[in-house]
């Protein structure tokens, strides 16, 4: 016998989820190519259709060129990641670049060996701005940036930055949630007003060099960032529940998604022959985030850890320096470009070189170690 949802009739089978979540994505009216009004200022169409839904995506931001060197630089960082858990080693036996910035699977992390030719599934490579030099380049993007200050104002600030890995057939879930934990009522109301302003969490932006398809992205339900859903005892519901008015993030190479972070989401097994990879990266309005009390989950070399934390001006000032340290680094390698002015206040040379690159990658004082979790 089939068994009944809430409502009486059978729930439908995942390839009908996936084709109705497809429809209801296309309808929602926020996706398109980034725009700009006469005062540089994101369209205002857009801005209401983000500000309503929680999420945007912003279709051909990234060139081809630009796409190609993510990928050619992000599949040698893969060629380069530990055999197994906590190994400093590669599957070709050289000395892993990065180790400690990879997170691998938990079936992969036993039994894996180089004799069988079992490899670790890499899920997730951190803080990639010190470990992929076209991954700082996209950081600096004059496009992204005018998009940031247009929702977080011209002052804005960073948060963290990660690259996902969602491999084909293998790639893990990610639970149902909501990431910001910091700006809420006690009755669980959002603080961010609906036409942006007030304190806010930021947003996540995803940036693709792949085929995003309902089987492997990220899902976003719509207007979920204005109720925090663990107010009052509240509770997430698992990732195997499959939610009516969850809609995928649909992402083509190039594409960039921004996601809210107050937005429920999540993404089912990947179970499809696409693989799936996003650059992780966000930002935050500094009125957000100097002098916020919260748990940081992000100042850390993988996830897994928190800690208490008062963010100080001195702080949030000095994570600040890596926007103009990636605007020259773009302007270093796209001359012809116009690259973005960075009207926030920061601490630290902005000079990308040899010099820069020690600086942020110096063993205890990495410049991850001042992500800025809201």
């Amino acid at each position: 016998m089939t068994r009944s949802n809430e409502a009486g009739s059978a729930p439908p089978s995942a390839e009908a989820y996936f084709k109705a979540g497809r429809t209801r994505a296309m309808k929602l009216g926020n996706r398109g190519p980034m725009r700009f009004d006469e005062n540089d200022r994101l369209a205002q169409d857009i801005l209401d259709a983000y500000y309503r839904t929680g999420f945007y995506v912003f279709t051909g931001v990234l060139s081809r060129e630009e796409i190609d060197e993510l990928a050619v630089e992000f599949d040698q960082v893969l060629d380069n990641a530990p055999v197994a858990r906590g190994s400093l080693i590669d599957k070709h036996g050289r000395p892993v670049r990065f180790p400690g910035y990879y997170s691998l699977s938990a079936e992969d992390a036993e039994g894996s060996s180089t004799e069988d030719n079992s490899l670790a599934v890499v899920g997730l490579v951190a803080h990639p701005l010190m470990i992929m030099d076209s991954a700082l380049r996209v950081y600096g993007h004059p496009q992204i940036l005018q998009m940031v200050a247009s929702v977080n104002g011209p002052d804005f600030v960073p948060f963290h930055e990660s690259v996902f890995h969602k491999g084909a057939g293998e790639g893990l879930p990610t639970t149902w949630h909501q990431d910001g934990r910091t700006h809420w009522t006690e009755e669980g109301e959002s603080l961010e007003q609906p036409d942006g302003s007030g304190k806010t969490h930021g947003f996540n932006l995803s940036v693709s060099w792949s085929t995003g398809t309902p089987q492997n992205c990220l899902w976003v339900v719509a207007g979920s960032h204005r109720r925090w859903r663990l107010a009052n005892g509240g509770k997430f519901p698992p990732i195997t529940q499959k939610l009516p008015d969850a809609v995928p993030m649909l992402l083509a190479a190039g594409d960039c998604g921004m996601v809210n972070r107050s937005s429920l989401h999540g993404a089912y097994p990947n179970e499809s022959a696409e693989r799936r990879i996003t650059m992780v990266l966000g930002f935050h309005k500094r009125g957000s985030a100097i002098g916020a009390e919260t748990t940081n989950v992000h100042a850390f070399k993988l996830p897994g850890k928190e800690k208490s934390i008062k963010y100080t001006e001195d702080y949030v000032l000095r994570r600040a320096r890596m926007i103009p340290l990636a605007i020259d680094a773009r302007r270093q390698r796209y001359p012809d470009e116009t690259p973005y002015e960075y009207l926030g206040k920061y601490i630290g040379e902005s000079v990308w070189n040899e010099q820069a690159r020690a600086e942020i990658s110096q063993e205890g004082d990495e410049y991850w170690q001042r992500d800025i979790t809201l």
